[in-house]
């Protein structure tokens, strides 16, 4: 049956109306009830800043944008590490109406040339020690005007990138007047364009207005009862929505306070976790992991954590509540379309490892793969529908048949399969998606496979998850054909991927094959390949054996 958010008690109310959520409106509420409460703290040099000086240092990079020509609707692309900088920037961009695209900062070569190109950006906001991944890349096809270096290069080596406007953030945009920049913003304006992985495709641009990209943080306070003293802490990559939307928005909209880590440290992560007094985190599962298989220590329950969100929950999850002193929350939630659902800390212990119940103003059903509903208890595809409007993604940007096809018969369709209990707890199951899970990270087999066949020696290629040996994730393996007289190494073939895509999408396995297997419709069963090489992983070509090292 149809399982629905309708009713369902929330732990805290925020007093927020649909139409009340821009970032411009909400950064001025907190501004004008808490002015000189600490929002932010950034732990990679040590500095604060106030909700006031929030407020104004966002007003003066939104009218030093504004100077520089980019203004309403205008599509900006952000490839910046963890900085307070980033949400300044995020910040005044959605002040004037115009449209953030993160971008992940692994990206190089043709991923990054692609995310350039399919966001239509015409304006690049990045740190000057990014500066050479975007002066190697070809600006054919390309939009991009305007180039603002983030942090201290010379002018020369900014002006050579290929023609564009370069400026510098702190002589050209930091200094400008700190009013308000009076453009008029609605809660339905397009505010970012999030891109995930693609799985059958390229990957999509999720559109997101205002409302919907605050409601995610929304959300989370409303459902896991965030509160005004809270200490937010995130170690996660901005570029993603687990640490902008729900950790940074989610302090924005209750009122609380942000602690930013430059990036995830399994030596680090407690030590500052408890420096910084933080009582909520997220946690991705790989991440738990590696906490987990720490030596315990006497001083792991000494910290104010009172709710770590974990998706998914692990195996050793309730004594990874007992060893550090916490409670486990958990959701269910996409890229694609937002938070649906939410196992919070007041739903029932012997729930625990779901992915709770459907969120206000969402329902989910599970379908078989015709869209008919199933009962309880039955496996089958999770959809989801918002009754609220303007709190769900709205589509895929520039992709109108991949958004149709999404959302057909009025339900989005999440590619994930999972089934609901008789009281309505959803569990998941498995992905139906071509997508691969490396430590965090979704990676998409199809982008993967696009670039390396753009390799001059190969023909065909496919790429899928293997088990590594002992390993508790996925790696990344590719089976390739060459051209007909073609020569590559797996050594060779290795290192142009590592010059052309992020890091962790490097595949660590390759195989050089005259044959694929394949169906009846000429598909590649990627199914048997992974099953051969899985059982003969100790004799397959190993990136890491071959002391092939990549880096971020």
């Amino acid at each position: 049956m149809s399982h629905s958010g309708a009713g369902r008690a929330l732990l805290a109310d925020f007093g927020y109306a649909t139409q009340d959520l821009t970032l411009g409106r909400v950064l001025a509420r907190q501004c004008a009830r808490q002015p000189d409460k600490v929002f932010l703290t950034y732990l990679g040099d040590q500095r604060s800043y106030t909700y006031g000086d929030i407020e104004r240092i966002s007003n003066r990079l939104a009218n030093g944008l504004l100077s520089l020509g980019i203004g309403r609707g205008a599509h900006v692309a952000l490839i910046m590490e963890n900085s307070p900088e980033f949400i300044f920037l995020v910040l005044a961009l959605g002040k004037i109406g115009a449209v953030s695209v993160p971008v992940n900062t692994a990206a190089k070569g043709r991923l990054l040339h692609y995310y350039l190109a399919q966001s239509d950006a015409a304006a690049l906001l990045i740190d000057a020690t990014l500066l050479e991944r975007v002066q190697a890349i070809d600006p054919a096809g390309l939009k991009l005007r305007d180039l603002v270096v983030v942090g201290e290069t010379d002018d020369g080596e900014a002006s050579a990138a290929h023609g564009w406007r370069c400026w510098d953030y702190a002589r050209d945009l930091a200094n400008a007047d700190e009013r308000n920049p009076g453009v008029e913003v609605q809660c339905s304006d397009l505010a970012f364009l999030s891109y995930t992985s693609g799985t059958t495709g390229p990957s999509k641009g999720n559109m997101l207005c205002h409302a919907a990209a605050l409601g995610v943080g929304l959300s989370n306070a409303e459902h896991y009862g965030y509160r005004a003293d809270d200490v937010v802490y995130t170690c996660l990559p901005l570029f993603h929505l687990n640490a902008l939307q729900a950790a940074t928005f989610g302090a924005l909209v209750s009122g609380a306070s942000l602690v930013l880590s430059r990036r995830f440290s399994v030596s680090n992560y407690w030590r500052e976790v408890r420096e910084c007094r933080a009582t909520i985190t997220n946690l991705l599962g790989s991440m738990l992991n590696f906490l987990w298989n720490q030596p315990p220590s006497p001083d792991d329950t000494h910290n104010d954590l009172r709710m770590a969100s974990c998706v998914p929950v692990p195996r050793f999850g309730r004594e990874f509540e007992r060893r550090f002193g916490l409670s486990i929350i958990s959701n269910y939630a996409l890229s694609d379309y937002g938070m649906v659902t939410a196992y919070t800390t007041a739903d029932p212990p012997e729930k625990f490892g779901s992915a709770g119940k459907p969120r206000l103003n969402f329902e989910v059903r599970i379908v078989d793969e015709h869209d008919f509903e199933l009962e309880d208890g039955r496996t089958g595809e999770i959809v989801a529908r918002t009754t609220m409007p303007w709190r769900a993604a709205s589509g895929y940007y520039n992709m109108p048949e991949r958004t149709l096809e999404a959302h057909r018969n009025l339900w989005f369709h999440t590619g994930d399969r999972g089934y609901f209990d008789a009281d309505g707890y959803l569990y998941f199951v498995d992905r139906k998606k071509d997508a691969i899970r490396r430590r965090g990270e979704n990676i998409s087999a199809f982008e993967v496979e696009r670039i390396i066949e753009a390799h001059p020696a190969v023909a065909e290629s496919a790429v899928f998850p293997v088990r590594a040996e002992g390993g508790s994730e996925d790696e990344v393996a590719v089976a390739l054909i060459l051209k007909p007289d073609a020569r590559a190494t797996e050594t060779e073939l290795v290192e142009y991927c590592r010059d052309n895509m992020a890091y962790f999408m490097v595949p660590r396995y390759v195989e050089l094959r005259a044959e694929f297997p394949r169906t009846l419709n000429q598909k590649i069963e990627k199914y048997q390949l992974r099953q051969a090489m899985e059982a003969n992983l100790e004799r397959a070509w190993d990136r890491e054996k071959a002391g092939i090292a990549v880096r971020r």
